[in-house]
């Protein structure tokens, strides 16, 4: 009995050890309490744990906690973190084309885009990208549209832009620097206190949702809503190489299995979120109103231009923009 008992036990702490074993560390680059691009994360959690029996889980690590935001590629790659949460965006600066995954100006919607970079013609040219940088990644949810910009003064319809210090990120950001923007960088709080302060005369920011959590409503009085800048944001798991061959066939089979439950949750979540937020936003009296034509026909100009200038420096653009279905307005 004493030897049943003493086999009973190795056997359980031979099992936890195992456990502990196929357990993903994931850095965050939104936190959990961002609406959508970092709470629909909570959701792939509970995914990756039912679909494996508890077998494989995923702990999450709040930005900062162990690499910077947004600074965890080179991390993952290199072993020291697991993998991360984030955007393909990040990368921009070292691949023209990561901006493209993310989103395309005046392209599909979110369901549609991420149809694209998972299944369709984009994700060969995903996965090389990422190859080049000794990861995996998996597409996972897809976000949006983002509103065009929150502003404390209307544009001015004969130069849209020009002149403002705008929060934006990535090719919004060069968009709006072709239309003689100068642009700047800033997430979350920080978004509110630049436009509070003057710091920004108007920021191009995320979704309804997480605008409304980050208090934009309080601190600017005009929001243009829909952009069409980036009609989609795609948020996407990175894994080390080798931890990744090290789950096994199950374990990458049950991550990507989470990544398209979760993506299906993620599209009704992202419709009412940002349904109730523009409620919200427009009983705070914020003016609520979609752009101009003349405001869309600048940007699609400034599009146009930032991206034959872009293709025309960088070929691995240039193939993602062929790949991109065309989008009928």
């Amino acid at each position: 009995m004493r030897v049943f008992v003493f086999a009973l036990v190795v056997g359980l702490l031979c099992s936890n050890t195992a456990f502990a074993r196929e357990r993903v560390n994931l850095h965050l680059a939104f936190g959990v309490r961002t609406p959508l691009y970092g709470s629909l994360v909570e959701r792939l959690a509970a995914e990756v744990a039912e679909r494996s029996g508890g077998r494989l889980r995923v702990r999450t690590h709040e930005p900062g906690a162990l690499v910077p935001r947004f600074a965890y590629l080179d991390a993952v790659a290199q072993g020291s973190v697991e993998a991360a949460w984030g955007t393909p965006a990040v990368l921009s600066g070292r691949a023209p084309e990561a901006a493209l995954f993310t989103g395309v100006p005046f392209g599909l919607d979110p369901a549609a885009h991420l149809a694209w970079v998972r299944d369709g013609a984009g994700r060969p040219l995903y996965d090389a990208m990422y190859t080049r940088f000794g990861v995996v990644g998996l597409p996972c949810v897809a976000v949006g549209p983002d509103g065009l910009a929150w502003l404390k003064q209307p544009l001015d319809e004969s130069a849209p832009f020009r002149g403002l210090r705008v929060r934006a990120f990535g090719l919004a950001a060069r968009i709006l620097d072709q239309l003689g923007a100068a642009s700047a960088t800033g997430f979350g709080a920080d978004l509110a206190i630049g436009l509070a302060t003057g710091a920004f005369d108007a920021a191009e920011a995320g979704v309804p949702a997480s605008d409304l959590a980050f208090g934009l409503h309080e601190v600017a009085s005009i929001y243009l809503y829909p952009g069409r800048l980036q009609p989609a944001t795609l948020i996407d798991v990175v894994v080390n190489r080798e931890r990744w061959e090290m789950l096994g066939p199950d374990g990458r089979a049950t991550l990507d299995a989470a990544c398209r439950a979760t993506a299906g949750f993620a599209e009704g979540a992202n419709r009412e979120a940002n349904a109730a937020a523009l409620q919200a936003i427009a009983a705070a009296e914020v003016a609520v109103s979609a752009p101009s034509r003349g405001t869309v026909a600048a940007l699609r100009g400034a599009w146009a231009a930032v991206r034959d200038r872009q293709a025309a420096e960088s070929e691995t653009f240039a193939a993602v923009i062929r790949a991109y279905p065309p989008v009928v307005d």
